[in-house]
């Protein structure tokens, strides 16, 4: 599970932090870092359900843009991941020209074992710092993954699991530190160790990054349709259009899980039935979008973390309600993955706590028009108000977020 991440030098982040990241670890005691809330402590973790809020063009949809470019530079090379999903190749991408962009991210993993149990958890930090060449073909500079243990005494134990520099470097093997290098630098070092099972933190940190999922199930494209390819397919695709060759996947593959599954979201959304028949192409109309975002919750194979624009967009406001209820449980249900997604509404706040909540604020008038990302339980106003019973929603609509 992702607990923070800080961007330096990616569009309109010039050196922006959400979440923790390795630094703050060690500023207060793991249990209370984890279970933090206003006026406690300023240095407040990711929870594995979030919302981001902020006025248009504050900074959110690129916040998605940049996790999102990371698991492309993690899967294909920062070389492809710099001209897809619209961007215009690495040095459009960059706040300031001839700056590496970094980013640190920290992750817990649970070592298999259940999250409650406070000496299983694993903190791992991977640190990404990517430049160009003469040509403005960026590659990876460097990488470093550290691997952070709660021993039985209280202390911490760090293990660098990886330190490449310019293409060189070491990686852990068993026990002891090995030379390791790649050929090529678009390619991460990630990407390459994270294949074999004998690193197996390496592995997981890539089995997560590379299966994150972004989601626009609710975002108009001109009526362009994306084709897709026949036959049954595993997951749903971001856009949603593959949903029949999920259905059918699911149905032949393995009956019993697709009826399941199917009575399940009919006991939500009784009007769904059995969705018999092919569903609209364009999942305008609010149940046919609410299915969609059912079926994701309810894939066998979890993803570890679900980005996803405007879920409430068109939603009915009873919709709404029942949207939240559901992100909710699958965060109950699934407690190492996450949920986090934008909105302009407040309904979909009423249940969701302070630290939960992530406001975005681009201040137009200053120069550098930059991004300043705060949480919205970090402010002793808004963490009173919820005490005293407040929903979230309300206070948002009251203005205290301004």
């Amino acid at each position: 599970m992702l607990l923070g991440i800080r961007i330096q030098n990616f569009c309109v982040f010039n050196d922006d932090k959400a979440g923790i990241v390795l630094e703050d670890l060690f500023s207060a005691d793991v249990e209370s870092v984890l279970s933090v809330s206003a006026g406690i402590s300023p240095v407040i973790p990711f929870s594995n359900l979030l919302a981001l809020i902020g006025k248009n063009s504050s900074g959110k949809s690129t916040f998605f843009d940049a996790l999102s470019f990371v698991s492309d530079c993690t899967t294909m090379g920062c070389s492809i991941a710099a001209t897809q999903h619209g961007r215009q190749g690495f040095l459009k991408i960059l706040t300031i020209p001839d700056q590496p962009m970094i980013f640190d991210f920290l992750f817990l993993t649970a070592n298999g074992k259940p999250v409650k149990d406070i000496l299983a958890e694993r903190y791992i930090s991977y640190h990404i710092e990517l430049k160009s060449d003469m040509h403005g073909r960026p590659y990876y500079f460097a990488e470093k993954i550290i691997l952070c243990k709660r021993q039985d005494d209280g202390l911490w134990n760090q293990t660098v699991c990886l330190d490449l520099s310019d293409g060189n470097g070491k990686v852990l093997s068993g026990e002891v530190l090995i030379p390791a290098g790649v050929s090529d630098k678009k390619i991460a070092a990630l990407h390459s160790y994270g294949a074999i099972v004998s690193f197996p933190v390496l592995t997981a940190i890539y089995q997560e990054i590379s299966h994150w999922f972004f989601c626009n199930f609710s975002t108009e494209k001109n009526g362009i349709k994306s084709p897709v390819a026949p036959g049954g397919h595993k997951h749903l695709n971001g856009s949603g259009s593959n949903v029949q060759n999920v259905l059918d996947y699911l149905s032949v593959e393995n009956p019993s899980l697709y009826n399941s599954i199917m009575d399940k979201i009919s006991e939500i959304v009784p009007e769904l039935k059995k969705v018999s028949g092919k569903l609209p192409d364009s999942f305008r109309k609010s149940p046919d979008k609410l299915f969609l975002y059912l079926l994701l919750m309810e894939d066998p194979m979890p993803r570890p973390l679900i980005c996803i624009e405007t879920p409430d967009m068109g939603l009915y406001h009873d919709i709404v309600d029942l949207l939240a209820s559901e992100f909710r449980h699958y965060s109950v249900r699934h407690p190492l993955s996450q949920i986090i997604f934008t909105t302009h509404n407040p309904y979909i706040l009423e249940s969701m706590a302070p630290n939960e909540v992530w406001i975005f604020k681009r201040e137009e008038e200053n120069s550098c028009n930059l991004v300043n990302i705060e949480c919205a339980g970090a402010n002793p106003i808004v963490a009173e108000l919820y005490k005293q019973g407040v929903g979230m929603g309300a206070i948002w609509y009251s203005g205290h977020f301004d």
